[in-house]
């Protein structure tokens, strides 16, 4: 006896892999760009960081000093003008009594002369001895406490008398000279002939200022 089995039929159909397949190729076209078109940042090696800093050091102290020499320029141009405006002021001893702090001032100044100080360094211990503490480039005498500038051509022992140019070494940053006005055209001053203290003219010809302490 024969058993025969039947089966269904099936129809196989057989995948295109090769059209599956993603396509690499690049048409002849195509543009990818080139690397300028990129955005890459740029920057600056250490050296060119260096070369900057430097710049801008040189740039900042040319800038400095310009404002030095304009402020020299601007201080040679005031005194210049004070001592035109004072050109034509007579000075002349005023009447009237010594203050006590003037008298002490003045013993002060004459127990220094010989010593060896320059100019503001005798005026301060002038100063002191009228319980004025003061110390200060000559120009700056005019800010003494207490004091005001004179400007009627008097003079009082116990002034202060401040030069702005005697010939000294200041050269122009500064005044050159102040010394203590004592009376008959004469004062102290530290500094005289190199830097001891003497007595000697109040040079009244060649004063910028005058501070007088009542």
């Amino acid at each position: 006896m024969t058993s025969t089995k039947s089966f269904p039929s099936y129809t196989q159909v057989r995948k295109d892999l090769t059209t599956e397949a993603t396509a690499t190729s690049v048409e002849d076209n195509a543009d990818w760009g080139g690397i300028e078109n990129l955005d890459v940042p740029q920057t600056e090696s250490q050296a060119e960081k260096d070369a900057a800093a430097a710049k801008k050091a040189a740039e900042e102290e040319a800038e400095k000093q310009a404002e030095v020499e304009a402020q020299a320029t601007q201080e040679q141009a005031n005194a210049a003008s004070r001592n035109e405006s004072r050109s034509s002021v007579t000075y002349s001893d005023a009447s009237g009594s010594v203050s006590a702090g003037a008298g002490a001032s003045i013993d002060r100044a004459y127990s220094l002369i010989g010593q060896s100080m320059d100019c503001t360094a005798l005026v301060s211990q002038a100063l002191a001895a009228r319980g004025i503490d003061f110390h200060g480039w000559p120009e700056e005498y005019v800010n003494v406490p207490g004091g005001h500038v004179v400007t009627d051509g008097s003079l009082q022992p116990g002034d202060i008398l401040i030069y702005a140019n005697t010939g000294g070494w200041n050269g122009g940053a500064h005044y050159d000279h102040v010394a203590l006005y004592v009376g008959n055209g004469q004062a102290v001053h530290g500094g005289w002939n190199g830097y001891s203290v003497a007595l000697a003219s109040a040079m009244t010809e060649k004063l910028t200022i005058v501070v007088r302490i009542p």
